[in-house]
């Protein structure tokens, strides 16, 4: 017994000394990681692309970059530890900058910088101001441009106030590869605009400016709309739905307040309206119905390709002899995105501006409208549209000319 005590204690004493021998150590050595190597540099438009090799270092975690832009901020771009590049962005001009590589530990401690210096090429603002057209419209300004980088852009229109102060006019914001835009609400006089652009960096241009008359035209009166039920016009409304609906001035989302066909009418669908009076037509803006899940803009029954026609004798049996093809008309998704991805600017576009589209110059005057719808964005056989809004200049006002 006495022997086994002893061994009881003998063992209790060797762990209290090893005890006191041990010493915490690291889960791992947090010490900084190996530079990158065999660096290669690809000039972007406006950037850089800057592809390496990582260390086979058990320590990193990430490469990152930090570089300056010419207004003198500071801006860094991180990739993990599986991936070998870097984009670096927002860079005005073509001149040459530097930027310094480092590897990051999980712990945050750098590796030595890796310096490297490259050229962007020409920037995405400065390619689209070198493609700007301006050009008078009706009611205004028609700015076009070309943004092959797909870059996120703000155009700043200034036009001169009633003193000759140059004054904001309209602001738009796209990422469209190529596009245009209107600024309207002036009388055809001449004056002078403006158009500067802007990127996410806060990169600008120089201002272009020109001077432009305004081309006339006024607003159609809607409270003279009126519906024309023809033989063969295959509208037929849903539920509470009539024509009305489409100059109402509502842009409602339910179906009490939006102009929607009856499911099973199929397409091709037409259907007639008496603008009540004669007109030389400018432009006509369709404002897409801002639903949810299929019922929305750019699927269910939102028309996609369709045509306006016009007449001032229409055929009693609703032929289409005395009609005259005015308008084809393919709804652009500014995003680019596919079916059923929707970004604020689409929303923006088609439910709030309304999707303008102008008539050709010499097509005449007309009375009556025939919208004829041959697809929508979805796989159905009806449609819906929230409201139509017409521009023109009156039979009188021609004459009068």
């Amino acid at each position: 017994m006495k022997k086994y005590i002893y061994s009881i204690i003998c063992l209790l004493i060797l762990l209290a000394y090893s005890c006191e021998e041990d010493k915490l150590e690291p889960l791992f050595d947090d010490s900084a990681p190996a530079k990158v190597s065999d660096i290669q540099v690809e000039n972007l438009q406006g950037g850089v692309k800057i592809t390496y090799v990582t260390p086979n270092d058990e320590n990193l975690l990430y490469v990152k970059a930090v570089y300056t832009l010419a207004d003198g901020s500071v801006h860094e771009v991180k990739s993990s530890y599986y991936k070998n590049s870097l984009v670096l962005e927002g860079f005005a001009d073509t001149i040459s900058y530097t930027a310094n590589i480092y590897s990051v530990s999980r712990g945050e401690k750098m590796s030595e910088p890796t310096p490297v210096t490259f050229k962007p090429l020409l920037s995405p603002i400065k390619i689209a101001f070198a493609s700007l057209e301006l050009t008078e419209t009706f009611g205004g300004l028609r700015v076009t441009f070309e943004n092959e980088a797909e870059a996120n852009l703000r155009f700043s229109v200034v036009t001169t106030d009633t003193v000759g102060d140059m004054i904001q006019a309209d602001t738009y914001y796209t990422k469209r590869k190529d596009g245009n835009f209107a600024v309207r609400g002036y009388q055809p006089e001449e004056r002078l605009f403006g158009v500067t652009i802007r990127d996410r960096w806060n990169n600008m241009t120089d201002t272009v400016y020109a001077r432009l008359t305004p081309i006339y035209e006024e607003q159609l009166d809607k409270g003279k709309f009126k519906e024309v039920k023809l033989p063969g016009d295959t509208y037929d409304g849903h539920i509470s739905s009539n024509m009305t609906k489409l100059w109402d001035g509502k842009l409602g989302t339910g179906g009490g307040e939006i102009f929607h066909t009856k499911p099973g009418s199929g397409l091709p669908q037409y259907f007639t309206f008496d603008l009540g009076g004669i007109y030389s037509l400018s432009r006509f803006k369709l404002f897409h119905r801002d639903g949810t899940g299929s019922d929305g803009m750019y699927t269910g029954g939102d028309p996609k390709i369709y045509e306006i026609w016009g007449s001032n004798d229409p055929d009693s049996d609703g032929g289409w002899e005395n009609w005259v093809l005015l308008k084809e008309c393919e709804s652009i998704k500014p995003s680019g995105k596919p079916q059923g991805e929707v970004t604020p600017e689409d929303k923006q576009f088609a439910g709030v501006d309304g999707e303008d589209f102008e008539f050709d110059d010499g097509l005449g005057e007309y009375r009556y409208l025939r919208f004829r719808t041959v697809k929508v964005w979805g796989a159905l056989d009806h449609m819906y549209i929230a409201e139509l809004t017409f521009w023109g200049k009156p039979q009188d006002k021609e004459e009068e000319e």
